[in-house]
């Protein structure tokens, strides 16, 4: 068991008989909505649930078009997972952005452009191609609805926007 304690503000103390652990998993999926992309970094299985997550390109910080979502826990274990949302033009696909995670055990840069060639091997059944750990810098969120996670921040992300529009039309039309 562990206990918080808050000292004023952006300051939280953990004690815990948990060893700190890194993420095991954290990719880039990706998904074309009209003219925009939306790039979605997942990062799974941390601990604890203090980390620091943000998008740059080649140069600065972005700030513009980001979400973050809260850690969840996505089972009954102590390890959490969060989930960063960046939206940009799609005239900006062949820009490189990168989802840059810091965590009291670990720190890494995920790139959403790999520079290997994109070939998808095309013998073998789908659960070859497709399995969960290929995580095939091409394959855009459908092909990826594998990851329930994904799919379940997917689902929650399309919810929310359509809420969103269905409460500008309800006020509008009203």
């Amino acid at each position: 068991g562990y206990y918080n304690k808050i000292f004023g503000t952006g300051t939280k103390l953990i004690v815990s008989d948990k060893r700190s652990s890194a993420p095991a998993s954290s990719e880039i999926l990706q998904r074309k909505h009209e003219d925009q992309i939306i790039y979605v970094c997942l990062i799974e299985k941390f601990y604890p649930d203090v980390i620091r997550v943000r998008w740059t390109d080649e140069e600065k910080e972005i700030t513009d078009g980001v979400v973050r979502g809260d850690t969840w826990q996505p089972t009954k274990e102590d390890e959490y997972s969060v989930a960063s949302w960046l939206t940009v033009p799609a005239k900006n696909k062949d820009k490189k952005y990168y989802c840059k995670y810091e965590h009291e055990s670990q720190q890494k840069s995920l790139p959403t452009q790999v520079n290997s060639p994109k070939n998808v091997p095309q013998e073998g059944n789908c659960s070859t191609v497709f399995n969960e750990d290929a995580m095939l810098p091409d394959v855009t969120l459908p092909d990826l609805l594998v990851h329930r996670t994904a799919y379940l921040v997917y689902i929650i992300l399309l919810l929310k926007s359509s809420m969103y529009y269905l409460i500008i039309l309800f006020f509008t039309y009203r």
